[in-house]
């Protein structure tokens, strides 16, 4: 939760900073070598936030092909068990005759 606030702070603090530098950008102001790494922070959050975005959407997609593999595998087994049930009656019913 504290993380969480941080966090959100500190980007807000970072937005900022780089809407105060672009506009010293505008104006044609020179950058201090304070805004140089405000800005490549801020670059760095960005893709950092769009790494994380794109593992996020991996995972969920890696996620459901294991679920659906996991369906499949299960219908699978099912399958072989009706199998296996079908054949032992077979093999009952063919006993009983050889014992009859």
């Amino acid at each position: 939760m504290v993380e969480a606030v941080v966090t959100s702070v500190l980007e807000e603090a970072l937005k900022q900073a780089s809407e105060r530098i672009a506009k010293k950008i505008t104006e044609g102001k020179k950058l201090t070598s304070t805004d140089v790494i405000i800005l490549l922070l801020d670059q760095m959050n960005k893709r950092i936030d769009d790494t994380n975005k794109r593992i996020d959407d991996l995972s969920a997609s890696l996620n459901k092909r294991i679920d659906d593999l996991n369906i499949s595998l299960n219908k699978r087994i099912d399958d072989i068990k009706e199998d296996l049930r079908s054949l032992h009656q077979e093999v009952s019913s063919i006993k009983s005759d050889v014992i009859a």
